[in-house]
């Protein structure tokens, strides 16, 4: 089946017949969700009454929003600070200048600086365990790995490594371990298990050189990949201790200038990587300022061009790819803006600016169809569905209607014939100009004339 085509505007015609479709059994309900999902996500804008409350703390590094309920947003700072938000819990504050009320979504925790279980440099990376919101994880340039009870704010296991910790990540879908990939300063991947309270063992594979790069595959527990300074991704199955399944090497390379070129993964270092929500293909991001797909099975660079990626960082990318719809849009920090664009049609790119600074890290929140960002301008911002602009005139109009329907029960008749005016400030009285006292005395005038 054909899915659902959306036009610029507010799809009324398109919700109408996508119900009937649906009721009539030509259109499958989940193909009716994700091609509405699909919609919303493109026409995603800087939110014009949403924000998130403020904390005041360092540049923003990373965020996380827990898989598990879905709801609470999990930032680290560069200042070594931890905030949590509830993206559940927006908290109302109104706008006597234009009646709409600007919603912010609440702080429900804080780590600063200056607590003593934080973080003594910047935090690189955060995670929510992704079995339950009571335990996150973080790690930073204090080359510790922290495991932390979400309930009391407190440290309940640490990790030293003899490097800078630049990224960590746990498997989404593992039930049988509960490892830790950890990428560090050193070319050799630590994995961590917390059940055990150590290292259990290392994975060595690069070539020396940091680690800037892990990610868990969503479809199977024990395929983890990693990207390097040393210009490869790289596959692991875990249960094995041969090295790695395979490199993602371009072979269409074959010499340059007279002498053998290696095939390498990227012509830069491998800073980002990240598994399509199928499990088949894996994407890297490198400091070439290019992004590849390649075939989890056989290790083959997809044909597919994706635009050219600018001012990519020296350090780990922190961007999101959406699973929810029927298209999968990938959010990546690039410069001061964020660069949109869909995985299978990669040619309409969109431009997401908002902030004053570098951007560092996106996050995807499907319940509320909307992305947060956040980056050294000290700010977290939302991007929702048109910039909430029909949200802005519903409220618009609902004050308007509360304000004109006070302003008839301020003026008002009274018995006595007096209407009172109130404006919130002052009282005028409006009385009758002809008292009764001056209508006898014109009737007595009126006799005595004749």
């Amino acid at each position: 089946m054909k899915s659902l085509s959306f036009g610029s505007h507010w799809p009324c015609s398109s919700v109408i017949h996508g119900l009937e479709g649906q009721r009539s059994g030509l259109v499958r309900p989940l193909q009716f969700q994700r091609s509405f999902s699909t919609y919303f996500t493109e026409q995603l804008e800087l939110s014009r009454h949403k924000e998130v409350q403020s904390t005041y703390y360092g540049a923003v590094n990373d965020l996380d929003v827990d898989i598990t309920e879905r709801r609470y947003l999990l930032s680290g700072y560069s200042d070594g600070s931890i905030a949590l938000h509830d993206l559940q819990n927006l908290l109302e504050s109104p706008d006597s200048s234009n009646f709409i009320d600007s919603l912010t979504y609440k702080l429900v925790g804080t780590v600063s600086a200056g607590n003593r279980n934080a973080h003594k440099r910047s935090i690189e990376t955060v995670q929510w365990y992704p079995l339950d919101t009571g335990i996150f994880t973080s790690s930073g340039t204090d080359r510790i790995l922290k495991i932390w009870d979400a309930n009391r704010l407190q440290t309940a296991e640490e990790y030293s490594f003899s490097g800078i910790v630049h990224c960590h990540h746990m498997s989404p879908v593992a039930t049988k371990h509960t490892l830790v990939a950890v990428g560090t300063d050193s070319s050799v991947v630590k994995l961590v298990d917390p059940r055990a309270g150590s290292a259990t063992h290392c994975l060595r594979g690069h070539r020396e050189g940091a680690v800037r790069a892990v990610r868990w595959s969503n479809t199977d527990e024990f395929i983890l990949a990693t990207g390097g300074i040393d210009n490869f991704a790289m596959l692991w199955d875990v249960r094995t201790a041969k090295g790695c399944l395979m490199k993602m090497q371009d072979k269409g390379c074959k010499k340059k200038s007279g002498y053998q070129r290696v095939d390498t993964t990227h012509d830069g270092s491998v800073n980002g990587v990240e598994f399509t929500p199928s499990g088949h293909h894996l994407l890297t991001i490198g400091t070439d300022q290019k992004m590849y797909a390649w075939d989890t099975l056989t290790g083959k660079k997809q044909k597919t061009r994706f635009p050219t990626l600018s001012h990519i960082k020296r350090r780990s990318v922190k961007f999101c790819l959406t699973n929810e719809g029927s298209e999968n849009f990938l959010f990546i920090p690039t410069g001061s803006s964020v660069t949109s664009f869909g995985l299978s049609c990669p040619g309409k790119v969109r431009r997401l600016y908002g902030h004053y600074n570098s951007v560092n890290c996106t996050a995807y929140h499907a319940p509320g169809q909307q992305m947060l960002s956040g980056g050294n301008d000290h700010k977290i911002l939302v991007w929702s569905v048109r910039g909430d602009l029909d949200y802005g005139a519903f409220r618009y109009e609902q004050r308007e209607v509360i304000r004109q329907r006070t302003l008839k029960e301020e003026v008002a008749p009274r018995d006595d014939g007096t209407t009172v005016v109130e404006d919130g400030q002052a009282v005028a009285q409006l009385q009758d100009t002809w008292s009764d006292d001056e209508e006898d005395a014109d009737g007595d005038k009126k006799d005595a004339d004749r």
